[in-house]
């Protein structure tokens, strides 16, 4: 048997997983736009109209999910043929030479694929495959409906506490804050908890939740593993050849290990047998090994892999490995590119359902990741030579014009640091400082001024001092480090900005402890 690399195998899984990664985005971004609206609403109001909506909801949630598995068995099935013909690529040769010299018998059909046996075995994984999917699928909607729920829960309850809150802070200040800054914030913060948890797809037996996405590649790698050891086992059935022998490599595992290098019958019989070099070898019934078991031989992760052996014709040798320690080199990479890709599809996936549900402000806060983790992805990609895999960082309905967005949400960003490095800081001593060099300003938050609902007072002293237009002048603060006696300190910032301006009157209003 050729064997499968842990990167071919995932190669091989890599379309089927690409659905589900779909899925999650459409049903995520879906119920983002389920909360554009009723803002103007009560509390109460709010809670009773977007409970309404559920029915709503489901049918599109099953919509979406009927639309992306639409090609789920074409896809599985191609993934399994696959499979079946690098497996059985190197043996067939010698399958066929072994019938030339009379050493064998001949198959019923030349064609590995067209083998009845082979369309059989392919036709159990292909169902086995579809039957779990399914399971996914109910899962996902049933998981859909109960993060929207939750929303609408954390988003009350929040939005309650924010106020109760704000009211004394009101009192003692003489503010006042808007329902619907409130509802924005609160919705904000449940939106982000439900991104983070996620839809799930499946729960094992130790009441696991696995994502939709990750459960499908583990299950479709899995599948992929057992079609080709099947496949070989069932086209040595083929032309009549019983025997194999188990490959060899380091770093086996405990019930693997003995095994290794000796000889079986994949039709649980023993005996002996001649190789091609007229030597005696003495082979076991299968059934004496660890095959069938998770963790055994052929089991889940298990790297060894049969050889055929055809007496009279093989002759036994110790294949090296292919070139394992670049294989593992390669494959670590690999891993370590679809993080990086997983991650930037993160952030995007969250500015869509963001944007989605009309929070501006949200959105620009996870279009600067975006631009940070690309950054990351595009170093790395250079360091090692890889091919940048930019679909797979596509999120579905990222359209072009949310992307456009998030690329100028990201430049208004930069364009802010930029200023803010740029000018003094006073502290609050009455000193001054700067902002400490390549620092990345976070937890952005405009209260008054452009972009929020309340007025800037200092206004028209801004416009008298620096210049720019009135209604463009915000007061906002962040997190970020400010160099002090005693090194680079975190320090909540505040500053004044207008866009054509930029940065004035800087200052800390205390250290953060955040």
């Amino acid at each position: 048997m050729a064997r499968l690399t842990p990167n071919e195998i995932l190669k091989l899984s890599e379309p089927v997983e690409q659905v589900y990664s779909n899925i999650v985005d459409a049903l995520l971004i879906n119920m983002g736009k389920h909360f554009n609206s009723g803002h103007s609403l009560s509390t109460e109001q709010w809670e009773i109209r977007k409970l309404a909506e559920l029915g709503q909801l489901n049918k599109e949630s099953i919509e979406i999910i009927a639309s992306l598995t639409g090609q789920n068995k074409e896809l599985i099935t191609a993934a399994l043929e696959n499979a079946v013909y690098m497996a059985t690529k190197d043996i067939e040769p010698e399958l066929k030479k072994a019938v030339q010299k009379g050493a064998v018998q001949s198959a019923a059909s030349d064609n590995v694929i067209a083998s009845q046996s082979i369309v059989q075995a392919l036709n159990a994984y292909e169902q086995q495959a579809m039957d779990k999917l399914n399971l996914v699928n109910t899962t996902m909607l049933e998981s859909t409906l109960a993060q929207y729920r939750k929303v609408i829960t954390n988003t009350v309850n929040i939005e309650r506490q924010m106020k109760a809150a704000q009211e004394v802070l009101n009192i003692a200040a003489g503010k006042v804050i808007t329902g619907t800054e409130s509802r924005q914030q609160a919705l904000r913060q449940a939106l982000s908890q439900i991104h983070k948890e996620g839809i799930t797809g499946f729960y094992d037996r130790a009441g696991r939740k696995w994502s939709p996405e990750a459960y499908v590649n583990m299950d479709i790698r899995t599948t992929v593993h057992n079609t080709a050891i099947e496949a070989v086992k069932t086209r040595q059935e083929d032309y009549g050849v019983d025997i194999f022998r188990v490959s060899r490599h380091s770093g086996a595992r405990p019930l693997c290990y003995p095994y290794q290098g000796r000889y079986f019958s994949w039709n649980n019989k023993s005996g002996t047998f001649t190789d091609g070099e007229g030597k005696r070898h003495r082979y076991s019934p299968i059934s004496s090994t660890s095959y069938g078991k998770p963790a055994g031989l052929f089991g889940i992760n298990c790297g060894h892999h049969p050889i055929t052996m055809i007496p009279g014709v093989s002759i036994p040798r110790d294949r090296p490995e292919q070139d394992k320690e670049e294989n593992d080199k390669v494959y670590a990479e690999s891993q370590e590119q679809r993080r990086l890709e997983r991650e930037i599809r993160y952030s995007k996936q969250k500015a869509a359902m963001m944007e989605a549900a009309g929070d501006k402000e949200g959105f620009e806060k996870e279009a600067m990741k975006i631009r940070e983790k690309q950054a990351d992805y595009n170093a790395f990609c250079k360091k090692t030579g890889r091919t940048k895999r930019l679909d797979r960082t596509q999120v579905f309905d990222y359209n072009k014009s949310v992307s456009a967005k998030a690329v100028a949400a990201a430049k208004r960003r930069e364009k802010l640091e930029t200023s803010l490095r740029s000018n003094p800081v006073k502290l609050p001593d009455g000193t001054f400082s700067k902002i400490t060099e390549g620092t990345k300003i976070s937890d952005i938050e405009t209260f008054a001024g452009k972009g929020s609902k309340t007025d800037l007072r200092v206004k028209n002293f801004l416009v008298q001092n620096y210049g720019g237009s009135a209604e463009n002048w915000q007061h906002s603060k962040g997190r970020g480090y400010i160099d002090t006696a005693d090194g680079p300190k975190k320090a909540v910032i505040h500053w004044f900005y207008e866009k054509n301006v930029g940065a004035k009157e800087i200052f800390v209003k205390g250290w953060s402890k955040k």
